[in-house]
């Protein structure tokens, strides 16, 4: 029971998290919303901490670089789906990005020699047929707009950005467990706030009280679904909590569709319905 009590908070925590994300990114832009993700995780999750200082005797300054370093793309990927959601379709950008489980699955092939099967193989290609639905604008269709186009873009730099963190972190994981390379991509805090200076964006939008609850809950809900997956993960109950957790963009995507009214074209509803059957697929496939 508690395994299916993890995997629902974490389905709900991920699925609903990104749909609240989706507002903030509008409404003060991606670089000041991963600012207030940052300093919100920083100050929720604090306590935390405690239970996990034994934990940093593991870090060798090796291991503590590569962690650290490693986050950047973690911190590149977050705004990246924030600015994919500002420019284009809300589920269009949270389908081609949800895709990184796929990317995950061939890095992982390719640098742990970790085996594959013939139903991850299939799974895999739907994902890509539905991501290259997503993406793809045969010539002269002028219905997208050159921000729309850009946002694609973006919601692809985010999927690699996040698939290769994930990929790359297991060795980190492995030594010093899952807390302190999450919490640690808050030590980019300063890069981001200079990318803001630069930007002339340190002033808040008048709008701006509108997206504080939504970030709030967005922060929250989201380290929130990590934090009840690692502890199912922990306790040995990966193959009941991943299916179901893993499934989390049919709910993110569909919430989005409904919530924001927005269109995608015929195309592209097509590549977002066979992305998320792709990737429910080799959420169950991967954890039998």
């Amino acid at each position: 029971m508690n395994a299916v009590i993890f995997a629902l908070i974490t389905y709900f925590g991920w699925g609903i998290g990104d749909v609240f994300g989706i507002i903030p990114a509008r409404t003060i832009g991606p670089y000041r919303t991963m600012i207030g993700f940052i300093v919100i995780t920083l100050a929720v999750f604090f306590p935390m901490v405690f239970f996990h200082t034994s934990e940093l005797s593991q870090f060798t300054p090796t291991i503590f670089v590569i962690s650290v370093t490693l986050g950047g793309l973690f911190i590149l990927g977050n705004i990246a789906i924030g600015e994919a959601l500002r420019r284009t379709y809300a589920s269009l950008a949270l389908t081609i990005f949800s895709s990184y489980s796929a990317l995950i699955v061939l890095l992982s092939v390719i640098f742990y020699r970790e085996p594959l099967t013939v139903w991850q193989i299939i799974s895999i290609a739907v994902i890509f047929v539905g991501v290259f639905f997503c993406t793809y604008v045969p010539g002269g269709n002028s219905n997208l707009t050159a921000s729309h186009k850009i946002g694609i873009v973006w919601a692809l730099v985010g999927m690699i950005s996040i698939g290769i963190f994930f990929t790359a972190i297991k060795p980190v994981v492995a030594i010093v467990g899952w807390f302190w390379p999450i919490y640690l991509t808050s030590l980019w805090l300063p890069v981001v706030v200079w990318i803001v200076w630069k930007k002339n964006e340190l002033n808040l939008p008048k709008n701006w009280k509108s997206a504080m609850f939504p970030l709030v809950a967005c922060t929250v809900l989201l380290r929130g679904g990590d934090f009840f997956f690692n502890a199912a993960i922990d306790k040995g109950l990966i193959a009941v909590v991943a299916p179901i957790a893993g499934a989390y963009p049919t709910l993110s995507v569909i919430l989005a569709y409904f919530v924001f009214r927005e269109v995608p074209t015929r195309r592209q509803i097509t590549g977002i319905v066979l992305a998320l059957t792709g990737i429910v697929a080799l959420a169950w496939v991967s954890s039998v």
